[in-house]
């Protein structure tokens, strides 16, 4: 499922390279989010064949990504989610991976008046955008991101109102701000074996290798 505000427009090439053999959906409101309580993309939940959720994460990758920006590059995800969730399909309940209902109801995001104010701004930004309204749009994006501002669909779809390379710009800068500043991530952990929530969303640049082997000569 594709979350994006452009429609299938912004989100069909990425089915297209993808080729795949199963129905896929294009949610333009972010409704899934909504009912999940996701604040982050990618995302996943694991549903069994009785319709229960068993497990639901922030930032799930199925194996390590690598995203270009000129002459620049981020690397993001890692295996543990794959490497689990075959696990979870061989073994079903029996996996150590599968959360118990109470487990489920711990981990979910709390709901406050903030975060009640900010969906709904939130849509409403949608709403705007989709109307063509875009001073009214970029405002209410603007104030949703305010009152939930470790939202990072909010961030990113009210950046992304601007232009794709803005909305990187913005993500690189914050991701980068937060990991000097703040005990904060982009992605909350899974607290799942060989996981490393943190290593892969730094931006590394064509001379980077090369700035790091000069500074380990420097240390001999």
């Amino acid at each position: 499922m594709a979350q994006d505000s452009g429609g299938p427009e912004a989100a069909d090439r990425w089915f297209d390279r993808a080729s795949p053999t199963y129905r896929c959906v294009v949610d333009p409101t972010h409704q899934i989010s909504s009912l999940f309580g996701w604040v982050n993309v990618p995302s996943a939940a694991w549903i069994d064949e009785e319709g229960r959720i068993v497990r639901s994460n922030e930032g799930v990758y199925p194996a390590r990504t690598t995203v270009r920006f000129g002459l620049g590059k981020v690397r993001l995800g890692g295996d543990a989610f794959a490497e689990a969730t075959r696990d979870w399909v061989e073994r079903g309940a029996d996996s150590e991976h599968v959360w118990s209902s109470e487990e489920l109801a711990e981990r979910l995001k709390p709901v406050d008046d903030d975060t009640r104010l900010a969906e709904a701004t939130f849509k409403l930004a949608v709403h705007f955008e989709a109307m063509g309204d875009d001073e009214r749009a970029w405002r209410h994006f603007t104030a949703a991101q305010h009152l939930a501002p470790d939202n990072w669909n909010y961030l990113r779809q009210g950046w992304t109102h601007k232009g794709t390379a803005y909305a990187n710009l913005k993500v690189l800068k914050r991701t980068s701000h937060l990991r000097k500043n703040s005990d904060k991530s982009y992605y909350d952990p899974m607290e799942l074996p060989g996981e490393n929530h943190q290593r892969f969303t730094e931006l590394e640049w064509l001379w980077t290798p090369a700035v790091r082997w000069f500074k380990r000569l420097l240390r001999r």
